[in-house]
């Protein structure tokens, strides 16, 4: 059984420096040229109207959301950004397998499954916060 140093360690893996800025950059440049011919996911992101900034911000969220520093000061707030959009359960499993996909022609596998694994568990975070926020709804 691994001792509780241990699991920090795994928990703290620098998986930003291990995949590098270029690389998690070209992932989300083609993760959301895919997003913008997908069947289901391109009309809720039709809201984007700037690509190149959207892209930007989710290159820097991905950067720090796998152990990077900060290089922008950019906040995020998943479910403020996500729930009035309409995000379900089965665009968020869409996202997700389009994701995997992306960072699977992209990465290794050993990198790419470190970090679709930081995506499920935002996958299931969001779901529940969805699910929250559309229960909060008054209906009409």
């Amino acid at each position: 059984m691994a001792s509780s140093a241990e699991q920090t360690g795994k928990r703290l893996r620098p998986t930003f420096a291990e995949i590098g800025l270029p690389r998690i950059r070209a992932v989300v440049d083609d993760f959301y040229d895919r997003i913008q011919r997908h069947p289901t996911l391109a009309e809720p992101f039709g809201i984007v109207s700037d690509w190149d900034e959207h892209k930007a911000h989710l290159t820097h969220f991905w950067w720090i959301s796998l152990g990077g520093p900060r290089f922008r000061p950019d906040g995020y707030n998943l479910i403020d950004k996500h729930a009035p959009v309409g995000v379900t359960p089965a665009l968020i499993d869409d996202w997700l397998a389009l994701f995997a996909q992306t960072l699977a022609d992209h990465l290794p596998p050993e990198l790419a499954a470190a970090w679709l694994e930081r995506a499920v568990n935002m996958g299931r975070s969001l779901r529940l916060m969805c699910e929250f926020y559309q229960e909060q709804q008054p209906t009409p």
